[in-house]
């Protein structure tokens, strides 16, 4: 199916599921002469998509949805600005399913195949404004792009999995309807590796200061060991050169991100930013 049509057919999907989000009123998708973008509350946005790659090789895993979010007058604003305008359940709920089908989109329109997953944010408060079966309707919207549940990589967040009920449920039904789960920023002090197996998490996103934190006090070997021991894997956002690179490989990380600002700034994916050479190294 010709990607217009896919977008025309969620400009009018989207909009029937959610009859009672004020948000959907004017919210639409547009690719015009092959850009896609998107308006939602008097904001424009454009996706972008980074690389997440082995960091034992280099090949590719999968591809990190982001956003630029800019306001009616051009000026950029942080992706979060567009909660703000989320006043109620039913408005977060359109607001994160609205988000995630346009990084579905444009990851077919970029043209990755199903080897290189999806993987995409879900907000707290999306979380909190449903109260069962979390991931089910996102995959019949997915089915519709070809894709499966296994391909995309849902972004939680670490601390709430530790300390939330109805985020441990939500976590355990998205784990059920397949996608894979990874916990960002979870308390280093606190991470339990065995519980966050039980919920579906497959991998952690620590923060990187949490991270220095660990090598100041010479616990940083210690705490990559206890993921191994959980069988969970390590990822690390904001790698971009091979010097942050070799950190990663000696905490034993399986996945690095490039912490990389929207292509029209110009600035080069990770996958310039290193060299096969200092991946092979």
């Amino acid at each position: 199916m010709p990607l217009t049509s896919v977008v025309d057919y969620y400009n009018v999907r989207l909009p029937e599921l959610h009859p009672q989000a004020h948000l959907r009123q004017g919210a639409s998708y547009r690719l015009d002469h092959g850009i896609l973008t998107a308006q939602i509350a008097d904001f424009v946005l454009t996706p972008y998509l980074v690389p997440v790659v082995y960091a034992a090789t280099g090949q590719v895993f999968g591809q990190r949805a982001k956003l630029l979010v800019r306001t009616a007058h051009g000026h950029c604003v942080p992706p979060e600005s567009l909660y703000v305008h989320a006043w109620d359940a039913a408005d977060v709920v359109f607001l994160d399913r609205f988000l995630r089908t346009f990084h579905a989109l444009n990851h077919l329109h970029q043209g990755h195949d199903g080897r290189e997953l999806l993987v995409l944010d879900v907000h707290l408060r999306h979380v909190a404004a449903l109260p069962e079966h979390h991931g089910e309707v996102f995959e019949t919207l997915l089915h519709r792009f070809g894709l499966r549940t296994d391909q995309v990589v849902l972004r939680l967040d670490g601390r709430a999995l530790h300390t939330d009920p109805h985020v441990q449920e939500a976590a355990r039904s998205f784990a059920g309807y397949g996608y894979r789960l990874l916990a960002a920023r979870p308390d280093i002090g606190t991470t339990d590796w065995g519980l966050l197996g039980t919920l579906g998490v497959r991998w952690v996103v620590p923060h990187p200061r949490d991270l220095d934190t660990l090598h100041r006090s010479g616990t940083l070997a210690g705490w990559g060991r206890q993921a191994a021991v959980g069988r969970l894997g390590l990822w690390l956002d904001g790698v971009d050169t091979p010097q942050a690179l070799a950190r990663a490989r000696t905490l034993g990380v399986e996945l690095i991100e490039a912490d990389l600002p929207p292509p029209v700034l110009g600035r080069a994916p990770l996958r310039h930013a290193l060299t096969p050479s200092d991946v092979a190294g």
